[in-house]
């Protein structure tokens, strides 16, 4: 699997291109549809994105969904 977010270039740390017993870290994480979304069809579903792009699109996300609430 490569090492490169799809999204951003940068290095997505996958745990499963390490010689470990250890998982990727995206295996603990919960994923919005948006961040799916953000990829490109042809890279979908073929190497992680960074912790970074997760966090950032699920902070968006999530203030999007307050403001909907209010």
């Amino acid at each position: 699997m490569k090492r490169e977010c799809p999204i951003c270039r940068g290095n997505n740390l996958c745990g499963t291109t390490i010689e470990s017993d250890e998982r990727c870290w995206c295996t603990k994480k919960l994923f919005p549809e948006e961040v799916f979304r953000q990829i490109p069809e042809e890279q979908l579903h073929k190497q992680c994105i960074c912790e970074t792009c997760l966090n950032h699109i699920t902070e968006i996300e999530q203030a999007s969904k307050r403001s909907m609430d209010r």
